[in-house]
């Protein structure tokens, strides 16, 4: 097999996502013949068709070949942006880091001292949101690091995890609530109870709407909300019950924490994530280092 040259793949990327040949010419800003020569080396390599042209519209209709090696050249134009990126970062930029409220909430000030020690403190540049939406900013380059919650191991082709920590899911009610003398719980206890919920965003909501899916058990919302703080005080005022992770919940939220006495349910992962293909710059490691160390002797000390 001879050399693929790397914008020949890039060419047909492109191609098959806009379609038109003159669009993709236009795009990369050569002609329209340039083109054609890549799809036909790319043919000639394979010794395949891949992709036909109909005339009565002038569009491109890709074939089945052509959609199996468009799916390799997704990840080569992947790899190409993320490298585009870090050639051109300015590592005097903020560091893009991800943190859900929960976590942030429970470990962000104990970690606070150290990340001002090393220097790395100012240069965060923090985004909040449930570790749903950002293990997507994630995948799309919209934040480089994160510290996520889940209900299972991440595994994903692009992203690099490692766990730093496990917490169980508890059922939290109101001190007056005829549930808080329960010593333990079951998904099938909670059949029309009403419900705090965080919104759809956080890990917590799915787990616990997978969970009644499972047990064929049904609640009733009361309130949707990204805000942790609400969440126990509509709780602690009786308003409803809510599902949350034991790292949420301290002895001033005035409420009692349940263990779920199921053995389907997993326990909440703390993970470090970035991407595999993202380089990490000096501060950025250093980061890592720290946010790993710290969670983990955390976690050994309060056990």
């Amino acid at each position: 097999m001879d050399f693929i040259k790397l914008h020949d793949l890039i060419y047909f990327n492109k191609l098959v996502e806009l379609k038109s040949y003159t669009a993709v010419s236009e795009y990369f800003g050569v002609s329209q013949p340039t083109i054609s020569m890549s799809v036909k080396r790319l043919e000639q390599e394979f010794n395949v068709e891949l992709i036909n042209r109909n005339q009565a519209h002038h569009q491109i209709k890709v074939n089945k070949y052509g959609k199996i090696l468009y799916k390799h050249t997704e990840i080569i134009a992947e790899q190409m942006a993320e490298m585009k990126r870090d050639m051109q970062h300015n590592f005097d930029q903020p560091i893009r880091f991800g943190l859900p409220p929960i976590i942030g909430n429970y470990y962000f000030p104990s970690l606070a001292s150290q990340l001002n020690k090393s220097g790395i403190l100012t240069h965060l540049d923090n985004i909040e949101a449930g570790s749903e939406k950002l293990l997507e900013q994630l995948k799309n380059g919209e934040i480089d690091i994160a510290l996520l919650g889940s209900n299972h191991p991440l595994k994903n082709n692009a992203i690099k995890a490692k766990i730093l920590c496990e917490n169980n899911f508890k059922i939290i009610v109101s001190l007056n609530s005829p549930l808080a003398k329960l010593d333990k719980i079951r998904i099938a206890d909670l059949n029309n109870c009403n419900f705090i919920l965080l919104s759809k965003d956080f890990v917590h909501t799915k787990t616990l709407q997978q969970l009644l899916k499972m047990h064929s058990v049904h609640v009733n919302t009361r309130y949707h909300t990204q805000d942790v703080e609400l969440v126990k005080r509509l709780v602690s005022q009786n308003v409803g019950i809510s599902f949350l992770t034991s790292t949420a919940i301290t002895k001033n939220d005035h409420v009692v924490a349940i263990p779920i006495d199921d053995d389907d349910l997993e326990p909440f992962y703390v993970s470090i994530a970035y991407r595999k293909s993202h380089v990490l710059s000096p501060q950025e490691q250093e980061l890592v280092n720290i946010l790993t160390n710290s969670i983990q002797t955390e976690k050994k000390l309060s056990e």
